[in-house]
């Protein structure tokens, strides 16, 4: 920290029991005074690096690309998500729903009422099979 020095003004003079001589003296020891510590700041590589291209507004549009480009696979990633998990519940192999199909069915009252019928004729299917298969072993032991 560096202590501005005083200034002789008008309005302030020194104390009467130091002479004019004494407070110069002073006065000039204040002024030759330096900072006597210095604090140094080393940047890495990477951080060079990394502030070079942050100025770099040129490549925000690319950048917006990418971000259109992510975002449109995703959505295709999501579609086909739902359309895998619809086949598997229409075929009778779905061990269950991703969350993309739950969001689908939620809004989509048409599809959710014929999820439900499917699934609900895939369990009477599944029964009466197991009725068949109970009713044979029954009538072979009679």
């Amino acid at each position: 920290m560096h202590i501005q020095p005083l200034r002789y003004s008008p309005s302030v003079s020194p104390q009467k029991n130091v002479s004019n001589a004494e407070f110069a003296q002073v006065n000039n020891a204040t002024q030759t005074s330096t900072p006597v510590s210095t604090d140094t700041i080393t940047l890495s590589r990477d951080a060079k690096q990394l502030a070079a291209n942050a100025q770099k507004t040129a490549e925000m549009p690319a950048l917006r690309d990418n971000i259109e480009t992510l975002v449109e696979l995703k959505h295709a990633k999501m579609k086909y998500q739902v359309i895998a998990d619809m086949t598997n519940i229409a075929t009778g192999t779905s061990q269950g729903i991703s969350a993309p199909t739950a969001y689908y069915l939620s809004h989509n009252e048409d599809a959710r009422a014929m999820t439900v019928n499917h699934i609900a004729q895939q369990q009477q299917v599944n029964t009466m099979q197991i009725y068949a298969e109970t009713s044979k072993n029954i009538n072979e032991w009679a």
